[in-house]
């Protein structure tokens, strides 16, 4: 079982995704890459873990782990999702809505909402990928 974050982590998120039917259907048309970073807390996570993805075509076609936040300067993701790693965990385990954490500011996001907003009717696919990622969370002993 991938212990969140890490890049094995990641790697069982993009191949559930990219298994997913309905996933590849609300894929397309996208365009924009995103960076996620998840911030350190004591007791918790040590340190940040940073991670870009890339979507072509109803895919992830790319997943690269970063060393640092200013790593993304280098790509210029059109989106950089920012939270600690408590609000990432709840997220994960559902108990969080997305939009309720933006709106309270749990989360930053950078980039155009607009389009984001307009694809939330896809959010199932989300919960449903993460049902289905068996996560072990590295604050959990």
């Amino acid at each position: 079982m991938p212990k969140f974050p890490s890049k094995e982590w990641c790697e069982e998120a993009v191949r559930l995704t990219n298994a997913d039917p309905e996933a590849a259907m609300a894929g397309q048309g996208w365009t924009g890459d995103f960076g996620a970073v998840v911030d350190p807390e004591p007791g918790k996570l040590a340190r940040v873990f940073v991670v870009h993805i890339v979507p072509k075509n109803g895919r992830i076609e790319k997943m690269r782990v970063l060393d640092d936040p200013d790593d993304l300067d280098e790509f210029e993701p059109a989106y950089v999702a920012r939270a600690s790693y408590t609000v990432w965990k709840e997220l994960l385990a559902g108990t969080l809505d997305p939009v309720e954490a933006v709106l309270k500011r749990r989360i930053s996001v950078k980039g155009d909402l607009q389009p984001l907003i307009e694809r939330m009717r896809y959010k199932g696919i989300a919960d449903r990928v993460f049902a289905a990622l068996k996560t072990e969370f590295i604050d959990d002993r």
